[in-house]
Order: structure tokens, then sequence, then C-alpha cells
């Protein structure tokens, strides 16, 4: 039996098992002249190829879940995009504002810093995170941490993400471990106060006294209740 003789309802579920989550990367637009807004665009670009459901036949690109994305500017080069299940991802916090078309539909985000030494600053002192509330639709946010990099648990708390808090975890590339904000925040206080090294060897004897009194001083920050609190 071929493939094209079973039954349509049967087809349309073997294609939609075709569906798979893709990465969204390198999201750049191309501006004309003037200044940089929508009506300057040229257009926008990916470096990730179209879903290969679209070049198998016409059947298979009427029943894929996709629509166009990529549509600003006045040379479009717009391209398929699933919004469900496909994650955009960005290597600073300045490349969100390279999402224009469909920044309100986004509803997966990965935000990767570890090439843009600035992103500190742009977090904190330039309030990049503010973005993130005209990306209306997110679900998902996943900050990808370099090994030993704990200062999002700092951003995360005082410099926040807004409505979306509850929809952050941070993804530790050296262990693999997945963390929500709070319990970033635990670790990266416990580290502080208990003053372990990058290789996790605890303080020295002779400073204990200083230890103790640092570990006390809960005004800056999780006391201890609060970690036992945290999940």
């Amino acid at each position: 039996m071929s493939f094209a003789s079973l039954p349509f309802e049967l087809r349309s579920y073997i294609w939609s098992l075709a569906v798979t989550p893709r990465r969204i990367t390198k999201v750049r637009a191309k501006k004309g002249g003037g200044s940089f807004s929508k009506k300057h665009i040229l257009y926008e670009t990916t470096s990730t190829p179209p879903p290969a459901l679209m070049h198998v036949c016409r059947e298979s690109r009427r029943q894929a879940p996709y629509q166009r994305a990529f549509t600003a500017g006045t040379e479009p080069r717009w391209t398929w995009v699933n919004f469900e299940v496909d994650i955009f991802c960005v290597s600073s916090l300045y490349a969100i504002e390279a999402i224009l078309s469909q920044r309100s539909e986004v509803q997966r985000l990965q935000i990767r810093t570890d090439d843009h030494f600035e992103w500190y600053e742009s977090a904190t002192t330039y309030n990049g995170l503010s973005i993130l509330s005209e990306l209306e639709s997110l679900r998902e946010i996943q900050v990808v941490l370099e090994p030993g990099d704990l200062a999002w648990g700092h951003v995360f708390t005082d410099w926040g993400f807004g409505c979306h808090r509850d929809i952050v975890t941070f993804l530790d590339e050296g262990s693999g471990l997945v963390l929500t904000g709070p319990q970033l925040k635990m670790v990266e206080d416990w580290w502080m106060v208990f003053s372990f090294d990058s290789e996790g060897n605890p303080p020295d004897p002779d400073r204990l006294s200083d230890e103790i009194e640092h570990a006390l001083d809960d005004s800056w920050h999780m006391t201890l209740a609060q970690m036992h609190e945290v999940d």
C-alpha cells in the first residue's frame, strides 16, 4: 500500500507527527536609509532553513502548521515558523529588537549572553529586559548560563522579568541543571555567603569567623528560612 492510498485522516496525522521544534537563530533586520524603524526596514532574515515538511509535496504544505513570518520591510524575505513549538534564540538582549514582524506572536524565547560581554549592563543600566513586555504571547523563557555565571540570579531578583517571572528557567550548560529564578538566586547567595571558589572548595578556616559574620548578615541575600521555601 502506498502512502497516497492511505485515508486522508491518517495521512494528515502522519504529517502532524513530522512537525518538530526548531531553533530560530540569528534573526537580523536589514535597514535602508534613515532611522532604524519599521518603515525603513528592507527585510528580516534568519539563518534557520525552512522546515522540511514544506518541501515534501503540496499536501504536506497544506497540512503543515506553519505560517509566514519575517514579513516586515519593503523587500520581505519571509520564511515559515510554527510559533507554538519553535523557539527563538538570541545571543544578546539587544538582538531581541531584531524580531520585528511577529514580535507579539513569539511564544518561546532562549537568551544566550556568552558572546556579549556587556550583557549585564544592558540588562541593568539600560533595562534591556523591558522589551519582553512587547512579546505578549510568551509562554517560555530559557536563559542559557555559562559555567559559573550566577549573576542572572541577581538580575532575576532585582531587575526582574516583569509579568514573565513565572515562565523563566535557567539552564546551566556545564551541569545540565535547569533552575528557576529563586533557585538560581539561592545558589548565588550560597556561593557568595560561603565564598566557595570556582572548584567548589570551602573558605579558608582561618577566616571562618569573618565568613560566619558575613553569612549572618541577611540584609543583602536570602535567609536560610527563605532558602528552605524554595522548591
